[in-house]
């Protein structure tokens, strides 16, 4: 087999450059059959990237002096870039390895190219992760609860308009209380209609409030209550960023409501991508027909239907968060994988909640500041981890680093609710 490729080299001894910033292609013929490789040729173009932005026409002009090659080496390979270069059926390679190696690795087989299909799939998966990172920098500026300095500058508020849940999570308490600071927890319901002016009134107690979020105190699709509110928000409130939190169950049949509505970033809890230890963690899930699934059965639906729903979010262009609570002895082994996995379906950033020992896994401790720290370690070798949760109440108004929730101001009314499954 013969192997044309280029190398992205600054001195002709190592691939040091980006493909962008390069001007130099050390173009080597390689054969695997006979074990040898020689330089052929040094050719010269301009920089696709033209004061750190990507020009097409100089993009185009440096692909097709490469033409010819099978392959292209460079430390490093844009989404921009790769998405090009395999339109020439040019596979990019990320190294920063010497021209000797590279060469002679290929020459006697002891580095191998990936197959065209897997770098497409690679491309086709780190588009959507590159544009929801693209669009997570953006929303950290105003959100709170994206990570940055927004979660000491800026405010959110927590519309409690559905108590209905369709799971039932073993470590999940619910109920109406007014200083209880945990999630699932409020102290009243309101209806979609009576939002647009709840936010008003936010707004004089909160003049920094930027975001407007449904986090239950059930689940926020296991009605259509949210997405009644949230299309009243965009109407009346359009400045303010939406942001929806969810089991994930209902997610992959309302996901293109959502997306129509305007919902900039959903945030969806897993807990696990394994069913077996998923059905450690929730009883039973109830689908839109009423149906009670239990034990592995419901857990791998709850899965198969959050992974389906978070791809779909992300090639819609919201921005995903996943929520993962740390469970010891449980998942905190495997929430890593949970990172991985939804990684790679375009998710953005993990929270990491501990665990709240109440209701059926009211004997299990806490995790330890060092476990956390742990799985905080390994789980961000895939996600970027955000550090500041707070336990938030599903009426919570405010800025969430300096401490302070207005939600006592905010509400001037109590309306008794019983919570229900299903």
């Amino acid at each position: 087999m013969i192997i044309r490729a280029a190398l992205a080299s600054s001195d002709g001894i190592h691939v040091d450059r980006h493909f962008g910033a390069t001007e130099v292609f050390e173009i080597y013929e390689i054969d695997t059959i006979s074990h040898t490789y020689e330089k052929i040729d040094r050719r010269t173009t301009c920089k696709a990237c033209h004061e750190h932005v990507h020009n097409s026409d100089r993009l185009e002009k440096a692909i097709r002096t490469i033409e010819d090659c099978n392959t292209v080496f460079a430390a490093a390979v844009g989404y921009g870039a790769r998405a090009e270069l395999i339109k020439y059926d040019i596979i990019p390679v990320e190294t920063e390895l010497s021209i000797w190696r590279i060469t002679r690795g290929l020459a006697y087989g002891r580095m191998e190219l990936p197959s065209l299909y897997e770098i497409k799939e690679k491309t086709r998966k780190s588009t959507i992760t590159g544009n929801a990172r693209n669009n997570l920098k953006k929303l950290q500026n105003i959100h709170p609860c994206m990570g940055g300095d927004a979660h000491f500058k800026r405010g959110r508020i927590h519309l409690p308009v559905s108590p209905e849940c369709n799971i039932q999570c073993k470590f999940c308490s619910r109920r109406m209380d007014k200083s209880v600071i945990r999630p699932g927890v409020t102290s009243l319901i309101l209806t979609p209609e009576e939002t647009p002016d709840i936010i008003s009134k936010a707004k004089t107690l909160c003049p920094e409030l930027s975001v407007v979020g449904i986090a239950g105190p059930g689940d926020t699709l296991a009605s259509t209550k949210a997405l009644e509110t949230f299309a009243l928000v965009k109407k009346h409130h359009p400045e303010m960023v939406c942001c929806l939190s969810t089991n994930g169950f209902r997610l992959p049949d309302r996901i293109e409501r959502i997306a129509e509505i305007g919902v900039e970033t959903i945030t969806v809890t897993v807990n696990a991508v394994d069913p077996e230890i998923e059905a450690k963690i929730n009883n039973f899930v109830i689908d839109e027909n009423g149906v009670k699934h239990e034990g592995i059965e419901g857990a791998r639906l709850l899965i198969e239907h959050q992974l389906q729903g978070i791809k779909r979010a992300a090639e819609l262009g919201i921005v995903v968060k996943i929520n993962s609570v740390l469970i010891p002895s449980i998942n905190n082994d495997h929430i890593p994988e949970v990172a991985r996995v939804t990684s790679e379906l375009g998710a953005s950033l993990l929270n990491i909640i501990p665990l709240i020992p109440q209701n059926e896994m009211a004997d299990i401790p806490a995790p330890s500041t060092e476990l956390i720290q742990q799985v905080r370690t390994e789980a961000g070798k895939y996600l970027e981890i955000f550090m500041h949760c707070k336990h938030c109440r599903a009426d919570s108004c405010g800025i969430p680093g300096h401490g302070q929730d207005l939600h006592g101001k905010l509400y001037d009314k109590e309306v008794a609710e019983t919570f229900s499954h299903g």
